[in-house]
């Protein structure tokens, strides 16, 4: 069930890369629909299929669409399960994806910057790979520079509003941890990208790819002046991360009243009991849709009808 509504919000499983994975044996594809009430007066009913070796098929509203982010604007889901520490531990894309998460609900015109600055992007590389002269490659240049600057822009007033609220969920999860959020645009802080770009393009056309803008973005988290994948233990650093899906929570519905549904998988994994009563109070008071699994029935959990709770009789059994 679990892994089915987040497929639905982000297009992917939390648990597996491999669509074959996902369809049972002998099948050919997989189909998941749900209706969504957006809490006012108006249900939107969504639609996803895979196949095994075809392009993704949407629907909503029963209107046909290849494109997921049709799809993902009906619903936001935060997931917390046992490998999320990752956004902690591995490469910068999880966490720039983290932060394009909330700006993409919060901010309408981010859609449409992502998609040119993409695209340009794509173009850009394409010509240092192939080694085009430099006038060919600066042709785009403007343009590029003009996105990258407004993505980043997006970006780090997003982060600025977000910061106060997870410094505050983080003091409540991680009291001893003096945590710092620092926001990296992706090249050298007081430049403009477009000078950054001609001054590095030699280098761009020895790398073959584009080394400076926003997709090289970087979300740093620093706990006691050290770095928080360095520092906190495992549970701790699922602490860190539940901080961070529900503050992203909490800013979204104070911008925008739109409310996340919260998926947590294996509740007591890595979380003790004081850990996971943190968890559970601070769910129930954002006053959102949460599905619970755990692999053993041994929790205490809050008596509220805004929770809905879920065992997974293979995982008990």
């Amino acid at each position: 069930m679990i892994e089915a509504i987040s497929y639905l919000g982000l297009g992917r499983s939390f648990r597996t890369s491999k669509i074959s994975s996902l369809i049972r044996n002998e099948e050919p594809f997989f189909v998941i629909s749900a209706q969504v009430d957006n809490h006012k007066a108006i249900t939107d009913s969504i639609a996803i299929c895979r196949h095994r070796n075809k392009d993704i098929q949407v629907k909503v509203n029963n209107q046909n669409s290849s494109r997921l982010v049709d799809l993902v604007e009906k619903i936001c889901v935060q997931v917390i399960h046992p490998q999320g520490i990752e956004l902690i531990t591995d490469g910068p894309e999880l966490r720039r994806n983290y932060m394009d998460w909330g700006v993409y609900y919060s901010n309408p015109d981010f859609k449409d910057a992502w998609m040119r600055y993409r695209k340009l992007l794509l173009q850009r590389n394409t010509l240092l790979k192939n080694h085009s002269d430099i006038e060919s490659i600066r042709v785009w240049d403007d343009q590029f520079a003009h996105y990258g600057e407004l993505i980043s822009k997006f970006r780090e007033e997003y982060i600025e509003k977000l910061t106060p609220i997870l410094v505050e969920k983080i003091r409540v999860f991680l009291p001893k941890f003096d945590v710092k959020v620092i926001f990296q645009k992706g090249w050298q802080n007081g430049l403009q990208l477009r000078s950054v770009l001609d001054s590095n393009l030699e280098k761009d056309r020895v790398l073959g790819y584009t080394f400076y803008g926003c997709h090289r973005a970087e979300l740093k988290l620093k706990c006691n002046g050290f770095s928080a994948s360095e520092t906190l233990s495992r549970g701790q650093l699922k602490l860190l991360v539940c901080a961070m899906r529900l503050s992203q929570g909490e800013l979204l519905k104070s911008q925008t009243g739109k409310t996340s549904v919260y998926l947590v998988d294996d509740l007591s994994s890595e979380l003790d009991k004081n850990s996971q009563q943190l968890l559970l109070g601070e769910l129930v008071r954002l006053e959102s849709q949460v599905f619970i699994t755990n692999i053993t029935k041994e929790l205490d959990l809050p008596n509220v009808e805004s929770v809905l709770y879920l065992d997974i009789a293979n995982a008990i059994s």
